[in-house]
């Protein structure tokens, strides 16, 4: 009685400790619920949106092309990080673009210019950002009427020479370094003997042809450059589909085909990869992702991050007069992770100081600084519980051992049950083809003791019809030839001896014919491709019916019992169809396929329901099929039957070599 009373104060005590424990728990899920949402809005909304707000500042940024093209967004990334960072709230961007790609030419001017008049009217910008040459030359014509007194910058522009191309407005250039992605390439396939540059007609390709001319200069010597500059995209897929090994391509600028036709840059540079079997290198970053393995890239970022950063200086008090009117970012070697995997590029083979993109990264790797700050607090909160979870532990390892035995023993008990239910459901499947097995063999020594009386009594006719009747009749020739008279004797000896050997040669024949059919001679003497040639061409002149034989030599694949056997098969074959399918055309095919021997004997006779037959039990089927499918397991083969009422049989016997 009193150790019961202590048995019971001690689960008291343990589930007292246990509800602590869960008590705990709950409170550092709900401390984690709470931490989690709070620092994803603290990364979301810095401390920056409590600042002062300060004077508002409009900038207006206009772009050659549309909305959606990699390399506006790209810009559009570097504007917004400069001029929206997290301690700004001073600034208002105002994004327009001008469609330049698929409505290009200066006809589309004044019809702009009467849009952004319209718009912004009433807009004093602080700043104009032109972005591309469409954008700087509209700026150039109609920035007196449109934003007079308002600074202008621009990026995104090609200076030739490295020389500013406006006077009137501070930009940033782009530094088009065909020379070093050549370079890149040349190193990566020191083997190469042609290099192919694609640009076009267009303003920027005019501008870039320069470039191109200069480093075909260059490499004189070393590599012929082919320049691509006046050709439709049809034609353009063609010549770059039949470059082969040793020839490199180099992507510059294809934005409309000598017909006028205009491409974006993804698409442009989709169809010609697609075509292309060897590498494509280019300068430009947007490039990246749809087909192009690298190059010495300019970066729509940092043109954008850097023209920005000239505006800030404007509103800083720095006139824009005395800032520099050309500046030139670097730019750096980028390779595609999948281009490079694509044509087997090792990291170690690429030239020192290059940066590979879309290299695989997970969740973690991404968001790791949030994740860190997140699980730094959880083990914080993971060690309070865990001190607090000390006090229990004897209790719950003895509760976790007692669930782990029952667990055990129940796992145990369940594997016995299944394991029994395995063999009983194994011993019934031994029982019933068991039961089978001793049905088919009562059924087989059934049809062997009919078949041997069959044949017995097929021996016994072919013996009174054909060797008796020969015979009977052999005597009565030599009867009649005793009762000749004298005078005529020699010369009726003579023709009766003539009758005598063609009637003793019929009764050879048939006597050879007889022991044929009980044991094919030409089997044992020629073998089986032998016999059943022989075999297939009597039953064709039996039965008059057309024969197509394909056979292939099998003598060596089988031992003579095997022969014998696969000869029964064919013979039992031609038997049915001798006296069952009525057919005007036999095909009998022997092929060997891998490892195994096909033999297949095909008619075009009535047949039968094959499914109906196979699924009736084997004592109640025919005893040749039942025969044929006994030899072929003897053979370890397998037999399939594919045939319909009126449409003919198909038997196709499989045996392993």
């Amino acid at each position: 009685m009193g150790r019961q009373i202590k048995n019971k104060k001690k689960m008291k005590v343990i589930d007292g400790l246990v509800a602590a424990h869960l008590f705990f728990r709950r409170i550092f899920l709900y401390c984690l619920s709470l931490a989690c949402p709070l620092l994803f809005l603290q990364s979301a909304f810095p401390d920056s949106c409590l600042a002062s707000s300060l004077p508002l500042r409009d900038v207006l940024v206009l772009h050659s092309f549309h909305s959606g093209l990699a390399w506006t967004e790209r810009v559009n990334q570097g504007i917004e990080e400069v001029l929206l960072a997290k301690d700004r709230q001073d600034i208002e961007l105002h994004i327009e673009y001008m469609d330049a790609l698929r409505r290009g030419g200066k006809e589309n001017f004044p019809a702009i210019h009467r849009y952004l008049q319209e718009k912004y009217a009433d807009m004093p910008f602080a700043a104009v950002i032109g972005v591309d040459t469409a954008a700087v030359n509209f700026l150039q014509e109609y920035h007196a009427r449109l934003f007079p007194m308002t600074p202008v910058l621009y990026c995104g522009v090609s200076c030739p020479e490295n020389e500013p191309r406006y006077t009137n407005f501070v930009g940033v250039c782009e530094n088009i370094d065909l020379v070093a992605t050549i370079e890149a390439g040349l190193h990566l396939y020191p083997g190469t003997k042609d290099i192919y540059v694609i640009n076009d007609r267009s303003v920027d390709g005019l501008i870039y042809d320069a470039i191109i001319r200069r480093s075909r200069d260059f490499f004189s010597g070393r590599v012929t450059l082919h320049i691509w500059d006046d050709l439709t995209m049809e034609e353009l897929q063609q010549k770059v589909r039949e470059l082969t090994a040793g020839s490199l391509l180099v992507m510059v600028n294809f934005t409309s085909d000598s017909e006028g036709k205009t491409f974006s840059y993804e698409r442009g540079m989709g169809l010609i990869s697609a075509k292309s079997k060897v590498p494509i290198f280019s300068m430009w970053n947007f490039y990246l992702g749809t087909g192009v393995m690298g190059g010495m890239m300019v970066d729509g970022v940092a043109q954008g991050r850097d023209v920005a950063k000239k505006v800030v200086d404007v509103f800083m008090g720095e006139p824009v007069e005395s800032l520099v009117a050309l500046s030139v970012p670097d730019n750096q070697l980028i390779f595609d992770y999948n281009l490079m995997k694509r044509y087997e590029i090792s990291y170690g083979s690429l030239p020192e100081g290059s940066v590979v993109t879309d290299e695989p990264q997970s969740i973690l790797w991404k968001y790791k600084k949030i994740g860190f700050t997140v699980l730094g607090f959880a083990l914080a909160l993971e060690a309070t519980v865990i001190i607090l979870s000390v006090v229990t532990y004897r209790s719950k390892k003895a509760e976790q051992m007692l669930e782990e035995l029952v667990e055990k023993r129940t796992h145990e008990l369940t594997t016995a049950n299944e394991k029994l239910k395995g063999e009983i459901h194994v011993r019934k499947k031994i029982e019933e083809a068991l039961r089978d097995s001793e049905e088919t063999l009562h059924q087989l020594s059934i049809n062997l003791l009919t078949i041997q009386e069959n044949e017995r009594r097929r021996i016994s006719f072919e013996l009174h019809d054909e060797l008796g009747q020969s015979l009977a009749a052999l005597k009565m020739q030599v009867g009649c030839l005793e009762k000749q008279p004298e005078a005529k004797k020699q010369e009726f000896l003579l023709a009766g001896c003539r009758e005598l050997r063609e009637s003793i040669n019929l009764i050879i024949e048939n006597v050879r014919r007889l022991s044929r059919d009980l044991s094919p001679v030409a089997l044992d003497d020629l073998g089986i491709d032998a016999a059943l040639e022989y075999l297939i061409t009597n039953f064709a002149k039996l039965h008059e019916v057309e024969i197509f034989m394909d056979l292939i030599e099998i003598n060596h694949f089988f031992g003579q019992g095997e022969q014998r056997l696969i000869y029964r098969v064919i013979q039992e074959s031609l038997n049915n169809i001798g006296k069952h399918a009525h057919a005007t055309h036999v095909s009998i095919k022997i092929e060997k396929m891998k490892n195994r021997i096909f033999l297949i004997v095909k008619d075009n006779g009535t047949g039968f329901n094959a499914e109906e037959d196979l699924a009736r039990k084997k004592t109640e089927r025919g005893m040749g099929l039942t025969a044929m499918e006994e030899r072929v397991r003897i053979l370890h083969g397998v037999m399939d039957i594919d045939s319909e009422t009126g449409k003919g049989t198909t038997i196709t016997v499989s045996l392993p070599v």
